[in-house]
């Protein structure tokens, strides 16, 4: 399913909630990948993703900075991916501008099946191929929206792009929830969820009296 403009208001709203923190991470983001060649990249934008899924996951929860180390857990299969992708996306545009969406279009959830589901590399760009191959320009207008918001962000002294670069990533997260279940649903061990309590023990049962013979 794609509900662009509905994600997009809520994103918008969750952007809201904790917007310095946002910023924050979207400045760690940019430091990361200009001083690392982008080696850090795809585990910092996992981690992201964690922290984004967390809230999706209970709105009443802070997010919390420590929590974008998350993405560490998953660090080979993140850069892995984020090579790929990239090589992916580079080859759509030689073809045509347009192919490059389509490419981003199609591997849209790469980087949210790596953190939540804890998928290898291959199996998580299988996934989100598989998820969005049906309704390729569907998903190539999303992406494409979220790519002119990014634009329009940049327009205003690259500053906007603070706001519109996580309000953008909010909005793949909600996407990821709405196409494949709530962050964690399918997990063998949900990274979100409180461990469930261990039912208590019944008591012991009252052993039962006999009664007295009856005379003969």
């Amino acid at each position: 399913m794609i509900r662009t403009g509905e994600w997009i208001s809520e994103a918008w709203e969750l952007f809201k909630q904790d917007w310095l923190m946002h910023v924050v991470v979207m400045l760690i983001l940019w430091a990361a990948n200009s001083a690392t060649a982008g080696i850090l990249y795809g585990p910092l934008l996992c981690g992201y993703y964690y922290m984004i899924l967390k809230k999706v996951q209970d709105p009443t929860v802070s997010i919390e900075l420590g929590d974008i180390g998350k993405g560490f857990e998953v660090f080979v299969n993140a850069l892995v991916a984020c090579l790929l992708v990239g090589i992916f996306t580079s080859v759509g545009t030689i073809a045509c501008f347009v192919g490059a969406i389509v490419v981003a279009a199609l591997l849209v959830f790469v980087f949210p099946l790596i953190m939540d589901r804890r998928m290898d590399f291959w199996p998580a760009i299988q996934a989100s191929f598989d998820k969005t191959k049906g309704n390729w320009l569907g998903w190539s207008v999303f992406m494409l929206l979220l790519g002119l918001l990014y634009l329009a962000g940049a327009i205003v002294c690259g500053v906007g792009v603070l706001v519109t670069g996580p309000i953008a990533v909010i909005a793949t997260a909600l996407a990821y929830r709405d196409n494949f279940g709530r962050a964690g649903a399918e997990t063998t061990a949900s990274s979100f969820a409180a461990p469930s309590s261990p039912p208590a023990p019944e008591p012991p049962a009252t052993p039962s009296v006999p009664e007295p013979p009856s005379p003969g």
